[in-house]
């Protein structure tokens, strides 16, 4: 059999802007820090990230599938033992400290196994993983956790999943979720003391809410990548 892999593009972008973000707000933050501790940890960290996120697609297949899943669940407990490994460094340091984002894992395997891999809430919960990327780089370059950047990277980022939604359902429901939703992201980064600049990508999803076109999926993909490049630069240049 081929090796799983993950093959969600989105789930990789979301991974690898919010992990650019952690270690981009890091080093404006806490620059002396990053030459005392090297590169070696956060390195180390994202390759562990990495394998843990793709124990995601033979965990799922074996779930999923009635043949082979003796070696979907191999694959798994190698990718999850791997990743377990580089992240050691981290563990270390922060085991305490991100516990408490267990029960997201927990929960999204839990859903996994009932088959509601494409349900919403768990497509949600599955961005909210992804997203602790940007918390978990920003403590291995600083020494602190942050939550405002882990809510502001999962508050953009959770939004591609109702446009997605939307486009493919195109009723009033979602179009005006969406609108409520970029509105309500506002006033949360205005309580997170950030630029609201930094939410500047969101006007595509309100302008895309009042004029309904038909788009494909991979047209979708590339607008939200573009936006998502455009959300972390502006989060970069503002965070403070």
């Amino acid at each position: 059999m081929k090796i799983p892999f993950v093959k969600e593009h989105g789930s990789w972008v979301v991974f690898i802007l919010s992990s650019i973000a952690g270690i981009a707000a890091g080093l404006r933050v806490r620059p002396w820090h990053m030459e005392r501790a090297s590169f070696f940890e956060p390195i180390m960290t994202i390759i562990g990230l990495i394998f843990l996120i793709n124990s995601k697609a033979p965990l799922a297949s074996a779930l999923r599938t009635k043949t082979e899943k003796r070696a979907y669940f191999t694959w798994f407990v190698f990718f999850s033992l791997s990743g377990t490994l580089f992240l050691i460094p981290f563990l270390y340091d922060g085991l305490k400290t991100f516990i408490v984002f267990l029960p997201l894992v927990m929960s999204y395997v839990i859903l996994l196994s009932l088959d509601m891999e494409h349900n919403i809430f768990t497509e949600l919960l599955g961005f909210a993983i992804l997203a602790l990327s940007a918390p978990i780089v920003y403590f291995i370059v600083t020494g602190e956790m942050s939550y405002r950047l882990y809510f502001m990277v999962l508050i953009f980022f959770a939004a591609g999943v109702f446009k997605v939604r939307m486009r493919i359902k195109k009723d009033l429901a979602y179009r005006l979720l969406m609108v409520f939703y970029c509105a309500g992201s506002l006033l949360v980064f205005f309580f997170l003391n950030m630029h609201f600049l930094i939410l500047a990508p969101f006007v595509e999803n309100i302008v895309s809410a009042i004029r309904v076109r038909d788009e494909k999926l991979r047209t979708i993909g590339n607008i939200e990548l573009f936006k998502g490049l455009i959300f972390t630069a502006l989060l970069i240049f503002f965070w403070r």
